[in-house]
């Protein structure tokens, strides 16, 4: 038995008693660090494996690229690792690895942490092409993102993108592309105000102030959605507002939970109309159009122009967030 054969039993045997996880063919990691990985960190940690593990690698791509530079995938991340090539060379795509040979401009690829990847701009351009639209909404606003308080810049621009977009012409789904950047916003706090922006344009509701600030009895309090027609205020809440723990900041839940009832109540004193909303009410365009209606909104020619084949849900969104 060679040493190499003898190595790989062993590493089996230990992957078989649960004491090893694979994640790369002559990769592994303790399957106690993998347990306490969160989904995110274990697509990051395969992707990484995936692309240090071959000689002169070709630019990680979609959703690959997009979990290195921390972009959301509402779906969820896929089995397989993604990687960008030329289209004269043809690439094979194999269990576990898919290979988009679709090309690539220079000035499209990076490097970060040790690995080529496609830039945040290519990246954010090649998913608005193929996810569903509210994933691809939710990647488009996290890429603007501009911090409140101007701590942290945004990882790009509309302008920026759209050049990518104009460079990587021709390309499949590039009009529906073109709509999603251009309906794109940097004040779209998380991934449920991205999708809750996509069902209230299809369900034709007016376009709303995102980001609205009211200051009442001396404090400032940011609503996440307002229409000032109707004087009406919606808010859109995940759960992480309650048990992520940097989200809570040291508090506990039930101090968050008052604080934000006490917020909720001045603001309602302001407004006219208050409506609010989980994340399985975000993702579901006939839930949220009922929430809609409720505040006394009107529903009248949907905004976000896309032809119909470009509209079809991906029924893995709305199972992750319901609840």
């Amino acid at each position: 038995m060679s040493g190499a054969f003898g190595a790989d039993m062993r590493l089996r045997r230990l992957v078989d008693r649960g004491l090893l996880q694979r994640i790369n063919r002559g990769q592994y990691v303790a399957a106690q660090e993998w347990s306490a990985l969160g989904r995110d960190d274990r697509y990051r940690v395969r992707v990484l494996a995936a692309a240090r593990s071959r000689t002169a690698a070709p630019p990680l791509s979609h959703e690959s690229a997009a979990v290195l530079w921390g972009l959301p995938v509402l779906a969820g991340w896929p089995a397989e690792v993604h990687f960008v090539t030329e289209r004269r060379s043809g690439g094979r795509s194999y269990p576990g690895v898919r290979v988009h040979a679709v090309g690539f401009d220079a000035r499209d690829v990076t490097v970060r942490e040790g690995v080529v990847l496609t830039t945040v701009e290519r990246t954010v351009v090649d998913l608005a092409a193929r996810l569903d639209v509210k994933s691809a909404v939710a990647v488009i606003d996290r890429a603007l993102a501009v911090d409140r308080f101007r701590r942290v810049p945004a990882m790009t621009t509309k302008l920026q993108l759209l050049e990518t977009w104009e460079r990587m012409l021709p390309f499949r789904g590039s009009v529906r592309a073109r709509v999603l950047i251009e309906f794109g916003s940097e004040l779209a706090d998380s991934p449920n105000e991205s999708a809750s922006r996509v069902n209230i344009a299809l369900s034709g509701f007016p376009e709303p102030v995102l980001q609205k600030t009211f200051v009442i009895d001396g404090r400032r309090y940011d609503t996440d959605f307002y229409w000032e027609e109707f004087d009406a205020v919606g808010e859109c809440d995940g759960d992480a507002k309650y048990f992520d723990p940097v989200l809570l900041g040291g508090r506990t839940t039930a101090e968050v939970v008052k604080a934000e009832k006490d917020r909720e109540d001045a603001i309602r004193r302001r407004v006219a109309a208050f409506g609010r909303w989980d994340s399985a009410v975000a993702m579901s365009q006939y839930r949220l159009r009922e929430r809609l209606l409720e505040l006394g909104l009107p529903a009248r020619r949907r905004r976000l122009l896309l032809p119909q084949s470009d509209l079809q849900r991906d029924p893995r969104v709305e199972r992750r967030y319901a609840g």
